[in-house]
């Protein structure tokens, strides 16, 4: 489908059976698709570009492998941030997390419901969650801050996150907790040799 945005009037090319939030690519506004029409919900600052090998609506060589990045959400606090990059690789979906020029790459593993806080929690106990036995390696709260091109209905600008980097039989695991509706987004670290 092609729409204008209603900021800058720029034309927006997005599929609309799954696009609900979109960037535009030319004035950094945020827009939700509803009811056919595209209305602007928020304005992000300007999307700083940090180093990185990874851009939205590139192919790139990784690992030896093809990687096409189709979206990348930034996530904020108080002396840092890292990036998600949502990429398709051999016709897989995964998730690039870059953390000061470290790059993880996640499968999407499963959403759960968690109504407990994460930052109650203790670094480096061993937890009981989702019937996982979790040794927990770092928690944060973050705010998603920057949006650049689709995203799906799933994460909202500016909402707190808290996260769990936590290892089960050696296998990293990373829990998204939203704060407002209490879905937890669990990725298992994926090792593109396997």
């Amino acid at each position: 489908m092609l729409k204008n945005c209603p900021s800058c009037w720029r034309p927006i090319k997005f599929d609309e059976k799954y696009t609900r939030i979109i960037a535009c690519l030319y004035c950094n506004s945020i827009l939700e698709f509803w009811t056919w029409e595209l209305n602007k919900i928020w304005e992000q600052a300007e999307f700083i570009e940090f180093p990185s090998i990874f851009m939205v609506w590139k192919e790139v060589k990784w690992k030896w492998k093809n990687v096409f990045v189709k979206w990348q959400i930034r996530y904020e606090y108080d002396w840092w941030f890292f990036d998600k990059f949502f990429v398709i690789i051999d016709w897989n979906e995964y998730y690039i997390i870059e953390d000061d020029g470290m790059q993880n790459l996640f499968i999407n593993y499963k959403i759960k419901d968690f109504t407990k806080t994460f930052i109650d929690l203790s670094v480096w106990e061993i937890i009981d969650l989702f019937n996982l036995k979790v040794f927990i390696q770092e928690l944060w709260v973050f705010n998603i801050s920057f949006i650049k091109w689709f995203i799906n209905n799933i994460f909202i600008p500016w909402r707190k996150y808290e996260y769990l980097y936590g290892l089960m039989d050696w296998i990293i695991y990373f829990f998204e907790r939203d704060i407002i509706n209490n879905k937890v987004y669990i990725s298992k670290w994926y090792d593109l040799k396997n």
